[in-house]
């Protein structure tokens, strides 16, 4: 995990000095404090392994599936220095485990919705479930203990943010509410009380879409998946709805349950050739790295392998 961090680390500080560069900021560096978390990083590799996330040079992003007229978005905004975007690993984290875990195509997930930060759609467009994610456990808390304190005229007439979202809760007709930050995962069925104010039941989990482990993760499509086995086993797939692609490995066994059904991602980084010495010299010598991101199907345990690319 700890060469996980570092990649990813990594690879945010090269996009920001670019962000920098072109914006002419006086100062090139990305200040990432508090340190990157584990589930920040896993959430990126997840969605870049999966094909769910576009990532210019700068930082600009899309998400797969994405309508025309969403995004694009940046991981930076301007400052002396770039200013990473916190919330919005979270965010592709979650839009990647709505996809990937509770099975939603990428299409059927907006990014940005209303007063949300995500909404899974039904085929005739209504939210199912939204989703609103926070950079830390502690923002998390505190805007769910506000969404609880909400009154009948904050919903009809919301004064501040979260009084905003919870209107929307109200007005949008989901059924259920997810709850998102680095490590936690909260879900909630949504039940509008006599007065108007929606009230959140905790659940175990958010509903889950209508897609199959063979369905194509960015349209849903499962008659126009084809498939091929390359040489090292993996099954190679590929969609000719949408032109996704994306590969199978089962022989590769997951190392938490043991499990042969697993799903490969790929997506390339790079790493410095000594960690350490970079650390006072950020031009040292560095390597591409070609990382594989896989996921269980079975326990949905995910983790990630790279190698020098040639």
């Amino acid at each position: 995990m700890d060469d996980l961090l570092a990649a990813c680390s990594s690879q945010l500080s090269t996009w920001a000095s670019a962000f920098a560069r072109e914006r002419r900021l006086p100062d090139q560096s990305l200040r990432l404090r508090p340190p990157l978390l584990v589930d920040e990083a896993n959430g990126l590799a997840l969605a870049r392994g999966a094909g769910l996330v576009e990532i210019q040079p700068d930082g600009v992003f899309r998400l797969a599936g994405a309508a025309r007229n969403k995004g694009p978005y940046n991981l930076f905004s301007r400052g002396p220095a770039p200013l990473l975007n916190r919330e919005y690993l979270v965010q592709i984290a979650a839009f990647a485990e709505l996809v990937i875990e509770h099975r939603w195509p990428a299409r059927q997930v907006a990014f940005e919705y209303d007063a949300l930060d995500l909404a899974t759609l039904d085929d005739s467009g209504r939210p199912v479930v939204v989703a609103e994610a926070k950079r830390n456990t502690a923002s998390l808390d505190l805007m769910l203990a506000e969404m609880r304190a909400t009154t009948a005229r904050q919903v009809a007439a919301p004064a501040n943010t979260t009084q905003r979202k919870i209107a929307a809760l109200s007005r949008l007709g989901a059924t259920v509410f997810w709850a998102v930050a680095p490590g936690v995962r909260r879900a909630f069925n949504i039940e509008i009380d006599q007065d108007g104010v929606p009230q959140l039941i905790p659940r175990e989990a958010p509903l889950a879409g209508p897609r199959t482990d063979l369905d194509c993760p960015v349209c849903g499509s499962e008659e126009d998946v084809r498939g091929r086995r390359l040489p090292d086993g993996r099954i190679r797939l590929v969609c000719t709805t949408c032109d996704h692609r994306w590969s199978r490995t089962p022989r590769n066994p997951c190392r938490r349950c043991g499990s042969a059904d697993v799903e490969i991602g790929t997506y390339q980084g790079w790493a410095y050739d000594d960690p350490d010495a970079a650390a006072d010299d950020t031009s040292a010598p560095w390597h591409y790295v070609d990382w594989d991101v896989y996921r269980c199907q079975g326990c949905h345990h995910v983790w990630q392998a790279g190698r020098r690319a040639d």
